[in-house]
């Protein structure tokens, strides 16, 4: 399979800041931007080749990445004035011969489990398969009972979910890029054709998600990267560092393996999901169940985990 990223768009909703970088070249901390995230997913699922459909500032990725760069090799499909995405994928179809295609939008970021993702798809009997994602709601929500109100929700997710810019595209539905549409996006053109044709396929996974679209948006996905650094199996989180005494997070996808590391006594914590500790008893750890360490141990995760490693 291929990665491929759309990275075509003006960015109009993060001007100024889009006046000197394409989006996907946004800073979500020191050095790193959205694009170099999604690329630390595309190595971690196994894709060596990654076509950049681009088009606004399509130049400034192209020096940022090069030809090769950290074990992906890069190819630029970039457009003169904006055609819509129905004509970016046409082009890149015609440049590839017959790999299933990642496909995902320039300005997302999630924590996803790829693998989990790229194993539901290829084992499904869907051609297209999307990650969705339960809508939040913009507003909070006032609960009543008759007329009288009992309760307000901040902004609570809703029992809808959403098409989240991410997707694995079989090569047998290739053809359907080709056929004569009257809109110029998948999204209203190709999906709905392969849907109605019963050959479309969700994935979901409760997990964090974001669209870069406002400087809301960024404010919250730079507010989330503070002090993390991601990993192949998740990412830590430093919370709390001070004379000594630490509080890191740890995120661990479903059936992956992270090492605590720790340096003095410490108590794991866990927030949510289940783990197993390996340890000569080999622990099972549920949510909100403490265990003390002494020395580092590697953490499965049976589930996505969220623990915290308080260091005294």
């Amino acid at each position: 399979m291929i990665g491929a990223i759309l990275a075509g768009g003006y960015g109009k909703r993060l001007k100024p800041i889009t006046d000197a970088v394409p989006k996907p070249l946004i800073r979500i901390k020191d050095d790193y931007t959205i694009m170099d995230r999604q690329l630390f997913d595309f190595r971690n699922m196994g894709v060596r080749d990654v076509y950049i459909l681009s088009g606004y500032l399509g130049d400034k990725i192209e020096e940022r990445y090069g030809k090769e760069s950290k074990g992906l090799r890069f190819h630029y499909l970039r457009e003169d004035k904006p055609l819509g995405t129905l004509f970016s994928l046409r082009g890149l179809l015609n440049e590839i011969s017959d790999e299933d295609i990642v496909l995902r939008n320039g300005d997302t970021i999630t924590d996803m489990n790829f693998n989990r993702f790229v194993e539901f798809a290829v084992n499904s009997p869907y051609g297209l398969v999307m990650f969705i994602s339960r809508m939040k709601s913009p507003f909070g929500v006032v609960e009543t009972l008759g007329e009288q109100i009992v309760n307000f929700v901040e902004k609570p997710y809703l029992d809808y979910y959403i098409n989240s810019g991410l997707y694995y595209i079989k090569k047998d539905v290739f053809p359907h890029f080709f056929k004569e549409y009257l809109n110029k996006d998948i999204e209203t053109t190709v999906f709905p054709q392969i849907a109605n044709l019963k050959m479309a396929g969700a994935y979901r996974e409760e997990t964090m998600w974001i669209g870069v679209d406002s400087e809301k948006d960024l404010e919250i996905i730079r507010k989330e990267y503070s002090n993390r650094e991601d990993e192949e199996w998740g990412y830590t989180k430093t919370i709390f560092s001070q004379n000594g005494k630490e509080i890191k997070e740890y995120f661990v996808k479903s059936g992956e393996k992270a090492e605590i590391k720790i340096g003095n006594q410490s108590v794991l914590r866990m927030l949510k999901g289940s783990g197993l500790l390996e340890t000569p008893e080999n622990t099972k750890l549920n949510e909100d169940d403490v265990f003390s360490l002494s020395n580092n141990v590697t953490l499965k995760a049976l589930e996505n985990v969220s623990a915290e490693v308080i260091t005294l």
